[in-house]
Parts: C-alpha cells; sequence; structure tokens
C-alpha cells in the first residue's frame, strides 16, 4: 500500500484528495429518480459517503488533513510541506462540481 510506504520511508510527499463522494461525482441520481428492486443500491461510481482519506494516513502513522475551505487548504498545505513528512490533505467538494467526463478532450 503507498501510503505505508510513504511512512515506512518517511518521504515528503502529500497527497491531496479532492473528495466530491466518487469517481466523476459520484451518484448525481435524484432520489425520485432511483427505483426498483436495486433502489438501496450506490451508483458504481460513488465511494462511502464522507470517506475519511486523512485518517487512513493517520492510522500508518502520517499526518492527515480533513479542509473543506480555501483557507483550511492553505493552511495544511503549508502546515505539510513545513513538516515535510507523509501527509494527505482530504479535501472535501462539491459533488456536482467538476468533471463532466473522465476524457481529456472535456477540457472543462
Amino acid at each position: 500500500m503507498e501510503v505505508e510506504t510513504l511512512v515506512r520511508y518517511q518521504l515528503p510527499v502529500v497527497v491531496i484528495v479532492f473528495n466530491n463522494g466518487g469517481v466523476y461525482g459520484g451518484d448525481r441520481r435524484n432520489p425520485e429518480e432511483i427505483t426498483g428492486p436495486y433502489k438501496d443500491d450506490p451508483a458504481p461510481t460513488s465511494f462511502v459517503p464522507g470517506a475519511k482519506y486523512h485518517v487512513l494516513m493517520e492510522a500508518f502513522g502520517g499526518k492527515g488533513y480533513l479542509v473543506g475551505t480555501p483557507d483550511e487548504l492553505k493552511s495544511a498545505l503549508t502546515e505539510s510541506f513545513s513538516a515535510r513528512k507523509p501527509a494527505v490533505i482530504n479535501v472535501t467538494i462539491d459533488p456536482y462540481a467538476g468533471a463532466e467526463s473522465g476524457r481529456m478532450q472535456h477540457k472543462n
């Protein structure tokens, strides 16, 4: 696992996760659109709501940050770059913002 390797060798790497709840924004369906026998199943592009990627880094002995504002991000970047230790910055963003497609020709 990459996180364990970063901590084992104390590599000064800062991983930034722009967490929109999934791949391509996660589950963007309206509750009214979800019907049928599989209505309780999450979309295949969604991740666990509120995934705590920063806690994973902390579990291995690195530093984790959970941020939700530009000021918090600036602070976490400054602190993590100064520490020169492995870190994950988990940036929660709006699931409706960002890429409409994962293809490079669809530059947003």
